[in-house]
């Protein structure tokens, strides 16, 4: 977990700044499948997005998640977009959202800041060499790479805090199991 008053003046230091954007996921799937259809409602405060992806995870090398992302649909129609997920016959497992901070980093990457109600990580998107690069310039190293997901962190963060789960995680933790 990033302590984001910390966090910020070392990316600041290697990467632009480009948006703030609010993002809501729900995720879809089947008990005991890793294929999963993430539908995502992202706002820039400028316009809305909506997507539904399937998103898998394929591997991982040098502490660096491989994932696979197979766009489904893509546009601004949260009806059209559930319409799709429908069809594929999936339920919903479990919901949350983060403010996500996008910056343009050095080599050709993309640092983000996810913050969420349970606690803020980094991301750092572009091939691999240049992620181990500015992982460093961060002052990071491959110890403190983190291979989990979003789901996993959070089941980790309410069992160290003793809290029951919910299924729709939201600033406020007001969600509901």
């Amino acid at each position: 977990m990033m302590d984001v008053p910390t966090i910020l003046p070392k990316i600041r230091s290697v990467a632009k700044y480009v948006r703030t954007e609010y993002i809501r996921d729900v995720i879809y799937g089947t008990s005991g499948e890793k294929k999963k259809i993430r539908l995502r409602i992202q706002d820039n405060f400028e316009f809305r997005l909506v997507d539904a992806t399937y998103k898998y995870r394929v591997t991982v090398e040098e502490g660096i998640k491989k994932e696979i992302e197979e766009t489904l649909y893509k546009g601004n129609s949260c009806e059209d977009a559930l319409k799709i997920i429908a069809s594929q016959g999936l339920a919903e497992e479990n919901s949350y959202e983060k403010m996500r901070v996008i910056f343009n980093g050095p080599h050709d990457t993309e640092i983000t800041l996810d913050i969420y109600p349970y606690g803020a990580w980094i991301e750092i998107e572009g091939e691999s060499s240049k992620i181990h690069e500015v992982a460093k310039q961060l002052g990071f190293s491959q110890k403190d790479y983190i291979e989990k997901g979003a789901d996993d962190l959070y089941l980790e963060w309410i069992k160290k805090h003793n809290l029951p789960e919910m299924w729709d995680v939201r600033f406020g933790l007001s969600g509901n199991k």
